[in-house]
C-alpha cells in the first residue's frame, strides 16, 4: 500500500489536529498503482528524482466513487493484498469514516494532506511524535486539546498569546499538555509559511 494512500487513511484515523499529519514512518513507500490518476501540477518529487502523485491523490479520484465501489478498488489492489486482515480492516474503516463526512469536511482533509505534502522531514517527524504524545492523553483529554488548538488557530495573533498566557490555559491544561498545544502552533506556523511560500 503506497505512502501517499496510507498517510491519506492515517490522517482520517487518529484526527490529528495540526494538519492531519499522523504518519508513521512506514506508511510512506508506494501508491495504489491501478487507481491513481495524477492532475498536472499536483505531483511531488521523490527521492530518485522521479515524479510521483502527490497524498489524498487516491482520495480526490475516487471520493466521488460509491463507497462500495472505493471498497472493491482498495481491495483489488495487490498492495493492499499483501496487508494483515487487521491491517485491511483499519483501512477499510477508515475510508468509510472519510465517507461519512460531508464535501466541507472532506474539503478540509485533503487540504491538510496537502499541507503534509509540503512537510520538511523534520517537521514531518515533529508531527508523527506530537501524534504519538496525544495519543497518550485520555479521550477526554485529547478532545480538550484539540478543541482549544482550533479555537487558537481562529483568534489573531493578539488574541492568541493572550489566551496562551491566561490563567485559564495553565489551569485548565497540565505542562504536557500545554507543551503539546506550544509545539502544534510552531508546526502549524511553520508550515503555513511554506504554503505562502510556495504561493508567491
Amino acid at each position: 500500500m503506497s505512502g501517499p494512500f496510507k498517510m491519506s487513511m492515517v490522517v482520517l484515523a487518529t484526527g490529528m489536529f495540526l494538519v492531519g499529519a499522523q504518519t508513521p514512518a512506514h506508511a510512506q513507500n508506494k501508491v495504489p498503482h491501478n487507481s491513481v490518476k495524477v492532475q498536472n501540477g499536483n505531483h511531488k518529487v521523490n527521492a530518485n528524482g522521479k515524479r510521483g502523485p502527490r497524498m489524498g491523490d487516491w482520495l480526490r479520484e475516487n471520493r466521488f466513487k460509491p463507497l462500495d465501489q472505493q471498497q472493491r478498488l482498495l481491495e483489488g489492489d495487490p498492495d493492499f493484498k499483501k496487508l494483515t486482515p487487521d491491517r485491511q480492516e483499519k483501512l477499510k474503516e477508515r475510508l468509510q469514516k472519510f465517507n461519512s463526512m460531508s464535501p466541507d469536511q472532506q474539503d478540509r482533509v485533503l487540504k491538510r494532506l496537502d499541507k503534509l505534502n509540503r512537510m520538511t522531514p523534520q517537521q514531518r517527524a515533529m508531527a508523527r511524535a506530537l501524534v504519538d504524545r496525544m495519543r497518550l492523553l485520555s479521550n477526554e483529554r485529547r478532545v480538550a486539546v484539540r478543541e482549544f488548538f482550533h479555537a487558537l488557530r481562529l483568534m489573531s495573533p493578539e488574541q492568541r498569546q493572550k489566551a496562551l498566557t491566561s490563567d485559564e490555559f495553565n489551569s485548565k491544561f497540565n505542562p504536557e499538555e500545554r507543551d503539546i498545544i506550544h509545539r502544534g502552533l510552531e508546526l502549524n506556523e511553520q508550515t503555513d509559511g511554506a504554503g505562502e511560500n510556495e504561493a508567491h
